[in-house]
């Protein structure tokens, strides 16, 4: 059978809940090319209708203002190459990160449901991961973040992270039986367990790139790119005490989301933020 993508990955997380920076480092860990679909359903309408212009993000990696965005690791590609051309090559791996996606919506999405090889092509192996930061830090970045995230953490993100948290804990079961499931938290301090990640997507092991930051997304909400060789010193586990009287980031926690980090990621906060505010 003639398979356009050796392996196909796809990685679910929320905005500001360290889902780039553990795509960041999984490409680097693969001992082969990787190709990078970034945020693959931010214009849905374009996914569905141009189908493989999707990968004119790959093509043209560096946006008029701003830093270059890696989309190929591994390997340098052609620049004279069209988009129509690097959707036909043959691919090692592809991976495709979604962002903010709401799990109830993957059944009727044609990308995620049995129409992928029409635009991505046939794939010989597909995995699919999920990446989940506890609510105090996520809920901290997107407070610190810009004001069209702000705006949105009262709503989207004060249900939608239960959502992910209960797909986490296999509570609910929108996403594939054999789901890997990384916890942000573990991962950033925990050695062994990125060793375990590396191994359950049939990866050789290392550490290259732990401490990059990704330029997708703008970087760390608080610290921007200002230490995007020094990942490892961000006190990405702390930020949940810039917000501890600030009524808007209480305001957002209920007490179940409480009991769901609590129960996925232990009390980050020792006690000092006990029950929501909704």
């Amino acid at each position: 059978m003639d398979y356009r993508n050796e392996t196909e990955i796809w990685v679910f997380h929320l905005k500001r809940g360290g889902g780039h920076a553990v795509l960041n480092w999984l490409a680097r860990t693969a001992a082969c090319p990787v190709f990078h679909l970034n945020n693959v359903f931010s214009k849905p309408f374009k996914v569905r209708l141009r189908q493989e212009k999707v990968f004119r993000a790959i093509t043209h990696p560096t946006p008029r203002d701003g830093p270059k965005k890696r989309r190929v690791y591994g390997f340098d590609l052609d620049p004279t190459l069209g988009w129509r051309e690097v959707a036909a090559m043959h691919k090692e791996v592809l991976m495709c990160n979604v962002e903010n996606f709401r799990l109830d919506r993957i059944e009727s999405e044609p990308l995620l449901s049995g129409r992928a090889e029409e635009i991505i092509g046939r794939s010989h192996h597909r995995k699919t991961v999920l990446v989940l930061r506890d609510a105090f830090n996520t809920f901290a970045s997107v407070r610190k973040g810009k004001r069209r995230m702000r705006a949105r953490l009262g709503g989207f993100y004060r249900h939608h992270w239960k959502d992910y948290a209960r797909e986490f804990l296999g509570e609910t079961t929108f996403l594939p039986a054999d789901t890997i499931k990384i916890s942000y938290n573990q991962w950033f301090s925990d050695q062994d367990y990125r060793r375990e990640i590396a191994e359950k997507c049939d990866f050789s092991f290392s550490d290259q790139g732990l401490g990059e930051m990704s330029v997708d997304g703008g970087g760390s909400s608080f610290t921007g790119q200002r230490f995007k060789n020094k990942v490892r010193d961000m006190d990405v586990l702390g930020r949940w005490r810039h917000f501890m009287d600030d009524e808007t980031y209480l305001g957002a926690f209920d007490d179940e989301t409480i009991e769901l980090s609590n129960r996925i990621f232990g009390d980050v906060t020792g006690g000092e933020i006990k029950s929501g505010r909704v």
